[in-house]
């Protein structure tokens, strides 16, 4: 108890992926993914999908991590 680790926790975003024109897509279904609130003072984002009627909620922070789609030219 008390440790801190030393090892940086940036995991993988894989829930969401982002193409070349900016939108943000649901992973598991690929249909684009809607922003529904914010929480926390801001610092999470409630995004919605259609096609799923699911919930994905981001924190903020890694919005500038959420990865391109490969072959995201082929998609938009």
């Amino acid at each position: 108890m008390g440790k801190t680790m030393g090892a940086s926790l940036d995991a993988e975003i894989v829930i969401v992926y982002r193409t070349l024109d900016g939108a943000i897509h649901h992973a598991r279904c690929g249909q684009p993914v809607m922003l529904e609130r914010h929480r926390a003072g801001g610092l999470e984002l409630d995004f919605y999908c259609l096609a799923c009627a699911e919930t994905v909620t981001l924190p903020f922070c890694v919005l500038s991590r959420i990865p391109f789609a490969a072959g995201a030219a082929m998609l938009s």
